[in-house]
């Protein structure tokens, strides 16, 4: 489910030009986005024809035996979101396993309430106050403010922690809970953000190959930056790291985020020492001229110049390769020379930390019309992301749909795995606009030429008194 990050992603870049509206790139239709003057209505979708293989169908099947055996009175559950990932249009674009599920076991449908990323908080509030019985909705970041303001409910009452699909599930939903209940369903963690490249230029430059680095486990944050030296030369023409996103994935992979939850309340964690070096390391690839200034490129990452040897690396989500490989090779570059790797390593940290992505995190609505049903699909959701079966599906769509080669098939796995085991998420934006705001520009002054040290001592005590107001209210 790239949906989410994609979206997000999206809907950052525009407000920042020309405020949040519709998608217009090659991929937009597929998604949903709605333009921000747009009013929030049901929408009834039609799912694409194309469907899952006959054999594929058979696994799915016999998936629905891991299942809770139980006959679902309602069978319709609403989903509000800025994106829609249950009736997916577009070429290539096949149900979710997790949806066959629902139906198959259940005769479940989900109808999509759509909203957009401005409008989000103010839809939801909307739905709760007029009964119209919402029952799920996306994001971690939901945690802890909607659960403050009322919009979000536990759903321990409908969950059965002694059942094998939640007992799977249960020490990663142990982590997040906010005064001793589960509130955020999560099903899984997907991969993390990673290091894009293309090998031509690896070559050309005579580097060593950033996965053969990773292979002998020394692709290291002091290997990264040491490449991005040598590489930029900006009267050459020659720039260094790009994207978004790069921030937070590497900083996490310090091990340490601004705000966590520990014992269900939430933890100022900016006098971290571990975070310290995270964001002084960032403050000198800026200083050195390391990250391309994108405000000389009216505020665009410019992605094509991996394709054309400009650039060396670009850091996004694996979502940026699932599309047709005619596509994504227009931007990264010829299809046998694009490659990508996790995020590197910190020498000094004790485990290979690594920026955790909740993409299957939901949150039970209050006021829910059918929590039962909305739980009993998390478990569908649930066993589509651990089947082996379902991931062979995933693996055969990204080779066929996407044109990934199979090195590239493991090193997803690889990132998976690292995501996984040493997850590491920032709970800033749970604390609703006003903090999130303050901590998330703040975490971004390093790229801007501010040291952390003199960023951090300007904003502690406010985010300290903010965390006390919030935890006040838990």
């Amino acid at each position: 489910m790239k949906n989410y990050k994609k979206a997000w992603a999206f809907a950052l870049a525009v407000s920042l030009t020309a405020g949040l509206t519709a998608c217009s790139d090659d991929d937009g239709g597929e998604h949903g986005y709605l333009n921000a003057t747009e009013t929030t209505t049901q929408q009834t979708v039609a799912l694409n024809t194309e469907t899952l293989a006959a054999e594929e169908e058979e696994k799915v099947a016999d998936l629905t035996d891991s299942l809770t055996d139980t006959e679902l009175e309602n069978k319709t559950i609403k989903w509000m979101a800025f994106w829609d990932p249950w009736h997916p249009t577009g070429q290539g674009n096949s149900k979710p396993v997790a949806v066959e599920l629902f139906e198959k076991k259940y005769g479940g449908e989900i109808e999509y309430y759509p909203t957009t990323w401005e409008n989000m908080a103010n839809d939801l509030s909307t739905s709760v106050l007029g009964g119209e019985g919402i029952d799920f909705f996306p994001g971690l970041d939901a945690i802890p403010k909607y659960v403050i303001s009322g919009m979000s409910q536990s759903y321990d009452s409908y969950a059965n922690w002694d059942s094998p699909l939640w007992k799977s599930v249960k020490e990663l939903n142990d982590t997040y809970m906010i005064g001793g209940s589960h509130y955020a369903m999560i099903c899984d963690i997907t991969e993390g953000y990673v290091v894009y490249y293309n090998r031509k230029t690896i070559e050309e430059m005579g580097y060593d190959d950033p996965a053969e680095l990773y292979a002998k486990d020394e692709w290291t944050m002091e290997k990264f930056k040491s490449m991005l030296t040598d590489f930029v030369n900006e009267e050459e023409g020659r720039y260094g790291l790009d994207g978004w996103f790069n921030t937070t994935p590497l900083y996490e992979a310090f091990g340490a985020p601004t705000i966590a939850i520990k014992d269900g309340k939430m933890f100022n964690n900016l006098n971290d020492p571990n975070l310290g070096r995270a964001m002084n390391y960032q403050y000198e690839l800026y200083k050195n001229g390391l990250v391309l200034d994108k405000s000389l490129f009216s505020w665009n990452p410019q992605i094509q110049y991996i394709g054309e040897g400009k650039e060396l690396f670009y850091i996004g989500g694996i979502y940026e390769l699932t599309k047709a490989p005619e596509i994504w090779s227009e931007t990264f570059g010829e299809v046998g020379d694009v490659m990508f790797v996790p995020i590197p390593r910190d020498e000094e940290a004790d485990k290979y930390y690594y920026n955790a992505q909740y993409e299957y995190c939901y949150n039970l609505c209050t006021g829910a019309q059918n929590p039962i049903g909305t739980t009993l699909f998390m478990e569908c959701v649930i066993a589509s992301q651990q089947d082996e079966n379902a991931v062979q599906i995933s693996d055969n769509k990204y080779m066929n749909d996407y044109g990934w080669s199979e090195e590239m098939i493991d090193m997803r796995h690889e990132v998976k795995r690292l995501s996984m085991e040493n997850p590491v998420w920032d709970n800033y934006n749970g604390l609703g606009s006003d903090m999130s705001t303050l901590i998330g520009d703040s975490i971004n002054k390093p790229f801007g030429g501010e040291d952390w040290n003199t960023t951090r001592e300007s904003i502690y005590d406010a985010v300290q008194l903010g965390i006390d107001d919030v935890n006040a209210q838990i």
